[in-house]
């Protein structure tokens, strides 16, 4: 009888134990309520995916690329809530995105999520005939129905109707100063001040 009752008591330690541990934390928690949802790495031509987890010296050695090569993320310009979308090294963790129903989200934290516009701008990118369209962050999102994003792979791809960016984007010095992340729906040279890059979430689908 006693070694049952020790038995018993042991299974309720074991037991109390295992539903004390958190099942999530922190991304994963995020993740698991919001499917999908990825940082947005910024590849420039050529450029494999670059581990975020490794501190940017010893990355540096084990990749073959230079200091400049750590992860670098699209995130708000300035760290403000809305506004111009860029390319930063900052953390990850500052700039979430996913995919739904064709929209492209930002998340903020669990009461706040903002939405990716995509803007016509007023003038010709430099060395092109073409008229750029500018990602930025909005509070809700805009009245298109025609227009949207989707994943090819871990690649953000935008179209508009029948046509699309092929997943090309571009970091750009913008006419009143600071950079913006730009993009076009037919293929040009690449613009005097930019910088091509492809966006890849590959969180996204794991």
């Amino acid at each position: 009888m006693h070694h049952r009752a020790s038995l018993v008591l042991l299974v309720l330690l074991v037991l109390t134990a295992v539903f004390a541990v958190p099942t999530f934390d922190g991304h994963n928690s995020i993740g698991s309520l919001i499917p999908g949802l990825s940082s947005l790495q910024a590849l420039r031509q050529g450029q494999s995916k670059l581990s975020s987890a490794l501190p940017s010296t010893s990355q540096s050695i084990q990749t073959g690329h230079s200091r400049k090569s750590v992860p670098r993320h699209v995130s708000v310009r300035g760290g403000t809530p809305f506004g111009n979308l860029t390319i930063t090294s900052a953390a990850p963790e500052q700039g979430l995105f996913y995919v739904h129903k064709s929209r492209l989200w930002r998340f903020n934290n669990e009461s706040s999520i903002h939405a990716v516009n995509v803007r016509n701008m007023s003038e010709e990118a430099p060395g092109t005939d073409q008229i750029p369209l500018q990602l930025v962050l909005d509070e809700s999102p805009g009245s298109s129905q025609s227009s949207g994003f989707r994943w090819h792979g871990s690649m953000l791809i935008y179209e508009q109707g029948k046509n699309n960016n092929s997943g090309v984007y571009y970091e750009c010095l913008l006419p009143r100063g600071g950079y913006g992340l730009l993009t076009f729906l037919q293929g040009v040279p690449t613009p005097r001040g930019c910088s091509l890059l492809t966006l890849h979430g590959f969180e996204h689908d794991v």
